[in-house]
Parts: structure tokens; sequence; C-alpha cells
């Protein structure tokens, strides 16, 4: 009897430690407005959710203090032989206007991307040039 219960205490133990590891979410300190989608959001420190809900692929930006949220399904990009080891969401930036482009989260060789918007669209046929800002994402355990 004292053998079967460590046992199960050894199994919950496990179900618990993958559950919370499927829970991983990015904070990531944005010190500037990006648009998301067709949504303008504001600087702050954001949660990124590449699995919110529990949906691979359903992308979350969360922001508590300027009670800013936006979801998104996004595109996978990557897959290859290299995997981050530090998460990194990275914006397109035409002259001061930011835009969302993709989100890779540590031991993933996917990241996630969005289709650009008709707004970004216009921007990149009339900007001269278009640059990329990588800011870096801590990982943190999603609180359920």
């Amino acid at each position: 009897m004292k053998n079967r219960s460590f046992v199960t205490l050894g199994i919950l133990a496990l179900l618990v430690a993958a559950s919370a590891f499927g829970q991983q979410k990015l904070r990531a300190d944005i010190p500037f407005e990006f648009h998301f989608k067709d949504m303008v959001m504001p600087a702050g420190q954001y949660d990124v959710d590449t699995d919110a809900n529990n949906i691979r692929g359903l992308l979350s930006f969360s922001c508590y203090a300027c009670q800013a949220r936006a979801y998104a399904v996004t595109i996978p990009i990557g897959g290859g032989t290299e995997v981050p080891s530090e998460g990194r969401v990275v914006f397109n930036r035409y002259g001061d206007t930011y835009f969302f482009a993709e989100v890779w989260v540590p031991g993933r060789a996917q990241g996630g991307t969005l289709g650009k918007s008709k707004t970004e669209l216009e921007l990149e046929r009339n900007a001269p040039s278009v640059s990329r800002v990588t800011l870096p994402g801590r990982v943190i355990i999603a609180r359920r």
C-alpha cells in the first residue's frame, strides 16, 4: 500500500511538472507603441503566450498595467535544426511605426508570425527601408 501511494504521488508530480512546462509564457518589456494585427497596442510589459487557452498557435499579448489584450492565430516559421535557447519578440520598424513580426519561445524549433496588415503593406511600399527590432522575452510560468 505504501509503495502504491509513492507511485501515485510520483505520477501526480510528473503530471504537474509537465503541465507547468506546457504553460510557459514570455514576458517582454516593449518600450514603444506597436501594431498587432489591426490594433495599436500601447508600450508596456506584456505577457506573450504562444499557446493561449491551451491552443497551439493561438497567440495572446496581455498587458495588465495598461489593460490591453489581443489574440491572433500565428503562422509557423522556422522548423529547422536551430532551436533558440532564449525567447524573443521581433518587430518590423518603418520610421517611428512598429509592427509585431515574430515570436520565438526557447526550446521550440518553430516560431510564430502573423500576416502583414494592410497598413503595414502600405508602409512597406512607401518606406525607404525597414529595420528589425528584437526584444528579449523572459520565460515565466503562467498562473492558471
